[in-house]
């Protein structure tokens, strides 16, 4: 198994403005002659949450971890956070994730034409803005040689700002508080019709970003006749994650908690059906 730690700043020789995070933490599986040595993965790109004022452990490694098991070559984005810069540093650090793993596909046995994002939360918001290009244009050719994202999985995604249900925390976090970005950055209002496919994930439950983030994400690719999924669970609180022992100890995994964590096989039934999986190249 292949685990290692990018800085993906220092790898593409970009200065940094303040104090960005941008490191790129690689858990991907190696081939071997007792199975295939020309097997390629569909990957993906892990965007945890935190408010944009951290990057959560529960919503990183053992989601990665998670993905390995079902043969699916992970990357988990340790994006910049409030105290560390201010956006749109997060934005670029999406995209220089993707150019890396477009461009070392070879190395870590990967289908480039199968790589999606996942994100929980606000990491969700900002899985949103670079499955749909927000800003690509300003990054020059650091935005350059991008794969195409298959798909986009957003898990109790943030979406938009002083509306019913939103989290303004997260954007103000986001942009140090500044009002005349703030009011930008929906994530609903960047979909168009080459949007990826989607998965939308979320609880009538959840007190800290209201389902009603995602039903805005569901009907505006339902307007574009866009393909998705969704599921929204009855009981479930919020960066529930994946629901089981691998992120909460013993005595805090309730059956709710447990029974939200069926996203995930649902997720994999997903990608299945939509032909995103192993191929041994002939």
């Amino acid at each position: 198994m292949i685990v290692k730690r990018v800085d993906l700043y220092s790898y593409y020789n970009i200065k940094r403005n303040d104090a960005e995070k941008g490191y790129l933490n690689i858990y991907c599986k190696e081939n071997s002659y007792e199975v295939s040595f020309i097997r390629r993965y569909p990957a993906i790109l892990i965007i945890p949450g935190g408010a944009y004022n951290s990057n959560s452990f529960r919503e990183g490694e053992p989601v990665a971890i998670k993905f390995i098991s079902k043969n699916i070559q992970s990357f988990v984005l340790e994006y910049t956070t409030r105290k560390f810069g201010v956006y749109p540093a997060q934005v670029l650090e999406g995209y220089l994730a993707l150019r890396y793993i477009k461009e070392n596909a070879k190395e870590f046995n990967i289908d480039d034409s199968l790589i999606g994002v996942i994100g929980f939360s606000a990491g969700g918001h900002l899985a949103g803005l670079i499955s749909n290009n927000h800003l690509l244009d300003k990054f020059n050719d650091l935005s350059n040689h991008l794969p195409k994202i298959k798909f986009g999985a957003y898990i109790y995604p943030v979406n938009y700002f002083n509306k019913d249900g939103s989290h303004n925390l997260s954007f103000k976090n986001l942009t140090h508080n500044d009002p005349l970005i703030m009011g930008n950055l929906d994530f609903d209002k960047m979909i168009t019709k080459n949007s990826p496919l989607a998965f939308f994930v979320s609880s009538f439950e959840d007190g800290l970003v209201n389902y009603k983030n995602t039903l805005s994400l569901v009907n505006q690719y339902s307007k574009l006749n866009l393909p998705f999924e969704v599921h929204i669970f009855n009981k479930g609180d919020h960066g529930v994650s994946l629901g089981d022992l691998s992120v909460y100890k013993k005595s805090h995994l309730s059956l709710e908690r447990r029974v939200f964590g069926e996203w995930f096989n649902l997720l994999l039934n997903f990608l299945e059906v939509n032909k995103i999986c192993i191929k041994d190249i002939i």
